[in-house]
């Protein structure tokens, strides 16, 4: 599925010269695998049938099948939420928003709708109304990580860095691996004017990634953030 990026600043800022990037979307809800996805009959079997084309990369005949189980079956939050996820694949996150707000209506306890109308949020821009719906998903399954890092992406988004920066560590906490998680917490310390938090995130970065194509810019900026005043 796509990914969400962390957006760039203002040139001489950290964030001008870096990009940090995570997973932040899910496939829609897995069903039982079908080689008959071109002849379902019930809400159930479109459904399946559009799972197992998704699957294949086969998107537009995905969407096809998802909006006949919707049509089918309009009270059916998986079918909902699979038709929104395939309308985001496709580039119709606007037309996707009320099918996550529906599904997440039906099924208030389940994650993954809010999490994906969250995301459907993000890719058109509207951060103000990802958050809560991130927090929402945040409550339904706190340890996800790629969760926590998107609500940390939504408020830097928004400017609201000391948030973001609790976002972004309960994301490092529960992915201790992931460099990149590191890099975006730098971001927003800076953005904070804690330089020294800043240029500490980034060496734990290149600790993690020394490789990094982005790895010598990287160590100039923290020489620089670490350089007397």
């Amino acid at each position: 599925m796509g990914r969400v990026r962390h957006g760039r600043s203002d040139a001489g800022s950290a964030a001008s010269i870096l990009e940090s990037v995570a997973p932040a979307n899910t496939a829609p809800v897995p069903v039982a695998p079908t080689a008959a996805y071109g002849s379902p009959v019930t809400s159930f079997d479109f459904d399946r049938a559009g799972a197992a084309a998704y699957a294949e990369g086969k998107f537009a005949i995905a969407l096809e099948r998802f909006e006949q189980a919707v049509k089918s079956n309009p009270n059916d939050p998986r079918a909902l939420n699979n038709l929104g996820q395939a309308l985001v694949r496709v580039g119709r996150a606007q037309e996707a928003l009320p099918h996550f707000v529906r599904a997440t209506e039906l099924n208030p306890s389940e994650w993954q709708p809010s999490f994906n109308l969250a995301h459907a949020y993000g890719v058109l821009g509207q951060w103000n109304d990802a958050i809560p719906e991130y927090q929402k998903a945040a409550q339904l399954f706190p340890d996800d990580y790629v969760t926590q890092y998107n609500l940390g992406l939504a408020f830097h988004k928004m400017g609201r860095e000391e948030p973001a920066v609790a976002a972004f560590q309960r994301a490092i906490v529960l992915a201790p691996g992931e460099p990149s998680f590191h890099l975006s917490l730098g971001i927003s310390y800076e953005r904070l004017n804690e330089k020294a938090k800043a240029a500490q995130a980034y060496q734990t970065y290149l600790e993690m990634a020394p490789s990094a194509s982005d790895a010598e810019k990287i160590r100039s900026h923290i020489d620089a953030l670490r350089a007397p005043a």
